[in-house]
């Protein structure tokens, strides 16, 4: 079988050099910007430029925010030259420039594009007007009706309070045992002279080298009531140590909470279920940070502490966990993070949400998006969980921040006049 490779080296040539074009105009106006910043009509012209070329998209059939982000781009260049940089930081600037204008096409015009989205009613009934003429109807009379039904019951009849109070619970559980499982095992990992060490990290660190997918597709057969690991380990497991206690049969994983079960029907055990997939697969991230943070505290600090009389857990207490939290903490607020917005661990294991009651912020808003077709409203949907996450973000730092203790100036002894130096400067020798 002969394979042509040619087409695909030609059009990856092509593509090449577009974006070598690309980059070489955004040096070139850099280098414009660097070079006529100090020029008397420098801002005019940029606001002309500005005016001109938003005008020129609009003709050709943009929409009238794609025109307004093209027109203010230039204006906000020229500001940004003329009031902060001043001619100055050009290597700096040219280093930046791929990654600047990567952000704006990137990450910026389309984060404005679905803010301008979030207030339309964009559905599968006006989706054809929107695609041929670049324009949508208003939500509601101020375009504010999307953004007031995200707080009310949708189509998925899941009150957003719930999902939203089921989202904290489920990245809390999952935070809880990653930082805590994570911990625990690099402790065991740092035992000094532990033989295999390497072995076991390996081992414990395979959870987050499977692939996501494939892991979770793998624990959802796993759970499948009829011939799924876990009912077969429970009811396995039930036989082979159960134990007569004053007349009845005491089942051990029954006992405490485990039994067969039907994990995808019933809605608390599919959450369970969930938050046991995504413990599994997050551990070994935080098993990571932790070790990497152990390794980096001097062993002579513990020796120290041991010489001054401190036991084994006044050491972690006093030690250990001051000199993890640099590390952890952003660790753990990463996490949190991700755990919040994890779309793949429900979404599968709901079967693409086929299985209700376990539905999160993120997976009920690609129902809206693409079960029901709802547009506008899911773009305004993401945008609160959006702020949701600022919120959450400015709140953590803000409790996170170390005051800085103030100093307090020593007190003079009996007698002493203060000569203005202070009396932790040491005296020098004048000699005789």
């Amino acid at each position: 079988m002969h394979v042509n490779i040619t087409p695909a080296l030609i059009e990856l040539c092509k593509l090449s050099g577009i974006l070598l074009l690309i980059l070489g105009l955004a040096y070139g106006y850099l280098w414009l910007n660097y070079k006529l910043w100090s020029f008397r009509l420098y801002l005019l012209c940029k606001i002309m430029l500005g005016v001109s070329l938003g005008l020129t998209l609009k003709s050709a059939g943009s929409s009238w925010l794609t025109a307004g982000f093209a027109i203010c781009i230039p204006i906000l260049v020229g500001c940004y030259f003329r009031f902060f940089l001043k001619g100055r930081y050009h290597t700096a600037s040219y280093f930046l420039a791929p990654a600047v204008m990567g952000i704006v096409l990137l990450f910026l015009y389309p984060l404005c594009y679905e803010f301008y989205l979030s207030f339309h009613d964009l559905n599968l009934n006006t989706f054809s007007g929107w695609i041929q003429e670049g324009k949508a109807p208003l939500a509601g009379a101020f375009g504010l009706e999307n953004y007031v039904e995200v707080f009310q019951n949708r189509a998925t009849g899941q009150s957003f309070f719930i999902v939203f109070l089921r989202t904290i619970l489920w990245t809390a559980i999952n935070l809880f045992f990653h930082v805590g499982l994570g911990l625990g095992l690099a402790l065991l990992l740092n035992t000094p002279n532990l033989k295999g060490r390497a072995l076991y990290r390996t081992i414990l660190t395979l959870p987050w080298v499977v692939p996501q997918v494939i892991a979770v597709l793998v624990w959802r057969a796993d759970f499948n009531e009829s011939v799924g690991f876990i009912n077969q380990f429970i009811q396995v497991t039930n036989q082979l140590c159960s134990f007569e206690f004053a007349g009845q049969t005491i089942a051990p994983l029954t006992w405490i909470g485990f039994q067969t079960q039907s994990w995808f029907l019933n809605p608390n055990a599919l959450f369970a279920a969930a938050c046991i997939v995504n413990i599994w697969l997050g551990v070994p991230f935080m098993m990571i940070n932790a070790l990497g943070a152990l390794q980096s505290i001097p062993q002579s600090v513990y020796e120290a502490a041991a010489i001054d009389g401190a036991k084994p857990f006044q050491r972690f207490l006093h030690i250990t966990l001051p000199l993890l939290k640099p590390v952890m903490v952003p660790a753990a607020m990463l996490g949190a993070i991700w755990t919040f917005n994890n779309l793949n661990v429900i979404f599968l294991m709901t079967d693409g949400g086929r299985y209700e009651g376990a539905d999160i912020l993120v997976t009920d808003l690609f129902k809206q998006s693409f079960t029901y077709y709802r547009y506008g409203f899911a773009a305004a949907y993401s945008f609160v969980i959006f702020a949701i996450l600022c919120l959450f973000t400015f709140l953590q730092s803000r409790v996170g921040k170390e005051k800085p203790a103030a100093k307090k100036r020593p007190p003079l002894a009996d007698g002493a006049k203060s000569s203005g130096v202070p009396l932790s400067t040491p005296l020098r020798s004048t000699g005789a």
